[in-house]
């Protein structure tokens, strides 16, 4: 629980240095973590999901609704002070395309096992978000 604590308060001040009002949910609104209004006025939701470890962001089924003012950020919080957290930002149509290509990776790796995965919650590898260009890519948020 800390870890998602820390990356929810680790965008929330990324948020507002960068000019946008931001306040927290603190879990009352089970798809949004932060409720923000851009510094030119537009309103939209983010959805932070947090790591301390290099393994699977795991994301609710619900998340995958097509929501235009619903943005992701998921962030890898380092257990080490010397290393900076990373923020890997997603506007809701990147995030359902990762998922879709998360999900064909996943059927790749079954064909090529042989047989199907046990079932489990759905995720996003990090090493999947980390190949794409949205570390830091705040500029796909509402300007």
């Amino acid at each position: 629980m800390e870890t998602q604590w820390a990356g929810q308060f680790g965008v929330a001040h990324e948020l507002t240095r960068r000019g946008y009002l931001v306040t927290f949910t603190t879990g009352n609104a089970p798809a949004a973590d932060l409720l923000c209004e851009s510094p030119s006025d537009i309103a939209f939701s983010v959805q932070i999901k947090s790591l301390s470890s290099k393994t699977y962001f795991i994301y609710q089924q619900s998340l995958l609704e097509p929501n235009a003012s619903r943005f992701f950020v998921f962030v890898f919080v380092p257990a080490s002070l010397s290393e900076k957290p990373q923020y890997f930002v997603l506007n809701n149509q990147q995030f359902r395309d990762i998922v879709e290509e998360q999900e064909q990776l996943l059927r790749e790796a079954e064909k090529k096992r042989g047989r199907p995965y046990a079932e489990f919650a759905p995720g996003i590898n990090y090493g999947t978000l980390a190949h794409h260009d949205f570390l830091d890519a705040w500029d796909n948020l509402p300007q």
